[in-house]
């Protein structure tokens, strides 16, 4: 994988994304065959994140980032950089009561977004594009969505 300083915006902007999704898929206890998705969760995390999937998403992120598509290219870019942040401010105001409800409706945000890189960018190349439909299904796995 290319240096942090290497990477260009929407690659940066993936990588957190991913590493703020990665805190939210964790076994629970009241979906024990969850668990045998794991190794699953873990192959997609690390294909998602990986030099020849970060070229892809790459290659195709000057066609959107430039005009006349510069605002849908910005406006990805803020999608993406806002989960991280959405994501603290959950596990900082989660409140014992409502349970793991945060998680779901998180997970659910997380599914969004992933489709939007995806409908956004739609000429991704296979590897990168089957990478996202992957992650998104394991965020969905994850969030109980049937």
């Amino acid at each position: 994988m290319p240096e942090n300083s290497q990477w260009t915006p929407i690659q940066v902007a993936w990588v957190s994304f991913v590493d703020s999704v990665q805190g939210l898929l964790v076994p629970r206890s009241d979906d024990r065959p969850l668990d045998q998705y794991l190794a699953f969760r873990d192959a997609v995390l690390a294909l998602v994140r990986n030099d020849q999937f970060l070229m892809e998403l790459n290659m195709t992120w000057p066609a959107i980032a430039a005009p006349p598509l510069t605002d849908t290219g910005s406006l990805l870019l803020l999608e993406l950089q806002a989960f991280p942040h959405a994501v603290e401010v959950a596990k900082a105001t989660e409140k014992p009561e409502e349970g793991k409800g945060w998680l779901k409706k998180m997970l659910g945000r997380a599914s969004t977004v992933s489709g939007s890189v995806k409908d956004l960018m739609e000429n991704l190349p296979p590897y990168a594009k089957n990478g996202i439909t992957l992650f998104k299904e394991v965020v969905d796995l994850f969030s109980g969505k049937d």
